[in-house]
């Protein structure tokens, strides 16, 4: 058997990342400011992270998944056919 492992504490003791500050690169403070001020003007589900996800992996395993499944119906019907047809 394994040996016990300690319990972990559920709050952690170090700062979440959300309340860490984000790191600065190579940007002035007008710079800064500027691109603050432009976000702040963009609704929020425009902005970056959010326009730019591919989702094309999702519908391929969805057409993956009706693929497997109407392979797997196919099959459970034409059994039940042969087997009306061929008794043991």
């Amino acid at each position: 058997m394994t040996a016990r492992q300690p319990r972990r504490s559920r709050r952690r003791v170090t700062a979440p990342a959300a309340a860490l500050p984000r790191p600065v690169t190579g940007m002035d403070a007008d710079q800064q400011a500027e691109r603050s001020r432009e976000l702040r003007r963009a609704p929020a589900h425009h902005r970056e992270h959010h326009v730019t996800r591919d989702y094309g992996h999702v519908k391929k395993d969805l057409l993956t998944i009706l693929v497997v499944g109407v392979g797997v119906v196919g099959f459970i019907v034409g059994m039940s056919f042969y087997v009306q047809r061929y008794p043991w």
